[in-house]
């Protein structure tokens, strides 16, 4: 009788083999259900896929949840909130910058009046 062991014992004994040993393993099973190594179509190369079949086979393996890896954590691809403050910080400060530059070029109120009525009905 043996003992059937957990995933985690599995997935140690698998992480202690080195690569040799792992692909020694995977050959072992591969041979013992008649599989040979390759692309798994008998008289085809990788390199004969086209898109709509290499989704199919995707499409085929989802449906067997011991095929299925682990989902991976997506990575937004908003900013981060501590960036979008720093740019508003900056916006800010060249606004701020702009006008007291405006102010010390042009410090009557009359002055920056004209301006702003020439500005208005510029041709």
């Amino acid at each position: 009788m043996t003992t059937k062991e957990s995933n985690e014992e599995r997935k140690e004994r698998f992480k202690a083999m080195s690569s040799a040993d792992r692909k020694a393993l995977i050959r072992a099973k591969m041979k013992a259900e008649g599989l040979q190594e390759g692309s798994g179509v008998p008289g085809k190369d990788l390199s004969s896929y086209d898109r709509d079949e290499i989704w199919g086979l995707i499409q085929v393996t989802s449906c067997f949840p011991e095929m299925r890896s682990e989902p991976r954590a997506m990575k937004p691809n908003a900013p981060s909130k501590k960036k979008s403050l720093i740019a508003w910080i900056l916006i800010a400060i060249a606004l701020r910058g702009g006008m007291v530059l405006y102010y010390r070029q042009f410090p009557s109120p009359d002055t920056r009046r004209e301006l702003s009525v020439d500005a208005m009905f510029a041709d």
